[in-house]
C-alpha cells in the first residue's frame, strides 16, 4: 500500500462538532475539547492507517492529561510546549524535539509558543482523558 496526501485536503477534526465524524483511530465517543483552539488533521486511511495526525496549536492552547492505547512518536516542528507526564516534573520542549511515549503513559501539554506538531502511532491510538 502507498499513500500520498496533502494537509490542505484534510478536514479539521477539532471542528467536527455535535454529530460530527469520528476521529480515526480514536472513535466517535471522544468529545471535542471545548478549550481547544488549534487544528488537527488525520493524514492516514481510517480503515488501515497509518495513524498520523498533523496539528497546529496557538500559544495558550492546552491538551489535557490523557493516555493512548498504542505507542506514539511526536515531532515538534515549530514552537514550544510545556510537557506534563504523570509522576514527572514538567519539561519544556522546543522546535526540533522528538518524543516517544509508550502506550498507557498519562501526559498532556501546554502550548507556550505557536506550535506545529506531527504525531504518529503504531496502531489506532484510542484515547482516555483523565
Amino acid at each position: 500500500m502507498s499513500m500520498l496526501v496533502s494537509i490542505d485536503e484534510r478536514p479539521d477534526l477539532a471542528k467536527r462538532g455535535a454529530g460530527g465524524r469520528a476521529i480515526p483511530g480514536v472513535g466517535d465517543d471522544v468529545p471535542v475539547l471545548p478549550d481547544r483552539q488549534g487544528i488537527t488533521k488525520f493524514m492516514g486511511d481510517p480503515e488501515r492507517g497509518p495513524w498520523v495526525y498533523y496539528t497546529e496549536s496557538p500559544a495558550g492552547d492546552r491538551i489535557p492529561m490523557h493516555k493512548h492505547t498504542s505507542n506514539r512518536v511526536e515531532f515538534l516542528f515549530k514552537g514550544r510546549i510545556l510537557w506534563h507526564e504523570r509522576g514527572q516534573e514538567p519539561a519544556e520542549q522546543g522546535a526540533g524535539t522528538m518524543s516517544y511515549v509508550e502506550a498507557g503513559t498519562v501526559y498532556g501539554y501546554d502550548v507556550l509558543e505557536d506550535a506545529v506538531i506531527l504525531v504518529m502511532f503504531d496502531a489506532p491510538p484510542g484515547i482516555n482523558f483523565m
